[in-house]
C-alpha cells in the first residue's frame, strides 16, 4: 500500500486496540510512504497471540468512530454492499497493494470474498485475511444499515452474528469467506432524486451537485438521470442538445473536484485521485494532464502557492 492507504489502516489498527481496551504497538516505520511488507506482517503476528482472531477482526468495528477522512467517506457513500467492495477494489488497484480481495456474486444478499496475492510464494498470512475482512464486513454493516453475517468458506457457524465476533474456534484457513445480508431491506441510494422533473437548466445543476457529492462512485446514465428525476433517454437528449456527454460530464467533474481538493486541502496527489474517482493513479494523471495541460503536482504547486 501508498502512503494514505497505509497510514490509514494503521490509524484504524491502533484506534480498535484502544477500543478493546489494549494498548497499540509502537508505529511502523515508513520509508518513501510505505510501510515494508516484513513489518506490517511482524505487528500483526505480535498481535495474533495476544489477542487472536476475534480481537483482529474487531479492529475494523472501530470504523464507527473515526473521523470521516476522504478515504473512509469515498468507501461509505456507497450505495450498497455491491458497490463497497467494487470501491474497495479499486483501491487495491490504485495503491497497487500486494493483495486483491475477489469478489463472487452468489446470489441476492450473498458473496464469496478470498483475498490473494499477487506475486507467487506471498500469500497473505491468516492475521492479514482477517484483518481486511474484519474491516470490510464493518464497511458493509455502515452501508447496508444491517447485520451482516460472516464465516471462512465452508464453515458451519457464522463468527459475525449480530454486529459481533464470536471468540472461537476459528479454523486455519482464512483467505476465503462468505458474507450474508438482508438484500430486501439495505440502507439505499444515498442520493435521492429530486421530487419532480427539474425544468430550464435546473437538471444540469442537479446533475453537477450529485457528481460533486460523490464523485468516487461507479456513475452509470440511470444513476445520473434517477438525480434529477429524467429517464436515461431524456437525459441523453439534454445532454445531446448541448453537445455534452454523459462520459465527458464525469470526467470533467471528477478532474474539477480533484483541482479544487489539490490546491485548498493536504491530501496526497494519491488519495486526491482516488476520492475523484478515477481508477489508478496513471489514469488520474493522464486524464487531469489532458484538462489542464499540467501533471496534478505541477497544478497544486502553481496554483497553491498563488492562493
Amino acid at each position: 500500500m501508498n502512503d494514505f492507504a497505509s497510514a490509514a489502516m494503521l490509524r484504524l489498527v491502533a484506534h480498535g486496540l484502544r477500543r478493546q481496551g489494549l494498548r497499540p504497538p509502537p508505529p511502523v516505520a515508513a520509508q518513501q510512504g510505505r510501510v515494508a511488507l516484513d513489518d506490517k506482517r511482524a505487528l500483526l503476528a505480535g498481535l495474533w497471540p495476544s489477542i487472536g482472531p476475534a480481537g483482529l477482526a474487531r479492529i475494523g468495528d472501530a470504523i464507527r468512530e473515526l473521523p470521516e477522512e476522504p478515504t473512509l467517506r469515498a468507501l461509505v457513500l456507497a450505495t450498497d454492499p455491491w458497490d463497497l467492495l467494487a470501491r474497495w477494489q479499486r483501491l487495491e488497484r490504485f495503491v497497487h497493494s500486494r493483495h486483491r480481495t475477489r469478489v463472487e456474486a452468489e446470489g441476492p444478499g450473498r458473496v464469496r470474498l478470498q483475498h490473494v496475492s499477487q506475486s507467487p510464494g506471498q500469500q497473505p498470512t491468516a492475521a492479514e485475511d482477517v484483518l481486511v475482512f474484519g474491516l470490510l464486513v464493518a464497511l458493509c454493516e455502515r452501508v447496508a444499515g444491517r447485520p451482516v453475517q460472516a464465516r471462512p468458506a465452508g464453515g458451519r457457524h457464522w463468527l459475525r452474528r449480530d454486529s459481533q465476533w464470536r471468540d472461537g474456534p476459528w479454523p486455519e484457513s482464512l483467505h476465503t469467506w462468505e458474507l450474508r445480508w438482508d438484500a430486501a431491506h439495505v440502507a439505499g441510494d444515498p442520493h435521492p432524486p429530486v421530487a419532480h422533473p427539474a425544468s430550464g437548466d435546473r437538471w444540469l445543476e442537479a446533475l453537477h451537485a450529485a457528481l460533486r457529492a460523490d464523485p468516487g462512485r461507479p456513475w452509470r446514465v440511470d444513476d445520473l438521470a434517477r438525480s434529477c428525476a429524467l429517464s436515461a433517454r431524456s437525459l441523453q437528449r439534454h445532454l445531446a442538445r448541448r453537445q455534452l456527454s454523459f462520459s465527458g460530464l464525469l470526467t470533467a467533474t471528477r478532474v474539477q473536484c480533484a483541482a479544487d481538493l489539490l490546491t485548498s486541502s493536504g491530501l496526497s496527489v494519491a488519495e486526491v485521485g482516488y476520492h475523484c474517482g478515477f481508477a489508478d493513479q496513471p489514469h488520474f494523471s493522464r486524464q487531469f494532464r489532458q484538462s489542464t495541460a499540467m501533471t496534478p503536482a505541477r497544478y497544486r504547486a502553481q496554483f497553491a502557492r498563488a492562493g
